[in-house]
């Protein structure tokens, strides 16, 4: 089963799309305060990791930075989504693996998990 951590601040969508990989076959587990990111990521160890960019008081894109830099983690896939204008070359300056924009539909955000995760997503 795959393992996916999600970290949004809101709630309504963090609630939306954790429900929607969980009907999907994945096992989630979601998080809304950036200062959780760390622990939990040490503790689950995720296959994959869906990422707000814009968090409260913290970049999605930094913590991507930061995890990327750590060798236990550097190859788990990172997707990053935004209902800002981000460019591309800061989504690559962070080593993340993908970028969605908001709002975007289910079956996209499945499409990219399975391209990070070719044959895994239920």
């Amino acid at each position: 089963m795959l393992k996916v951590l999600v970290l949004d601040d809101d709630l309504d969508l963090l609630e939306m799309v954790t429900l929607v990989l969980r009907t999907h076959g994945m096992e989630v587990v979601s998080v809304n305060d950036h200062t959780e990111f760390f622990p939990v990521l040490n503790r689950y160890r995720p296959d994959l990791i869906i990422l707000d960019i814009y968090l409260q008081e913290a970049d999605g894109r930094e913590l991507c930075r930061e995890m990327k830099a750590m060798d236990q983690f550097s190859k788990v896939p990172v997707l990053l989504y935004s209902a800002g204008h981000i460019s591309a070359a800061s989504i690559e300056d962070c080593h993340a693996n993908g970028f969605l924009q908001k709002p975007f539909d289910i079956s996209n955000l499945l499409k990219r998990i399975n391209e990070q995760v070719p044959g895994r997503v239920g």
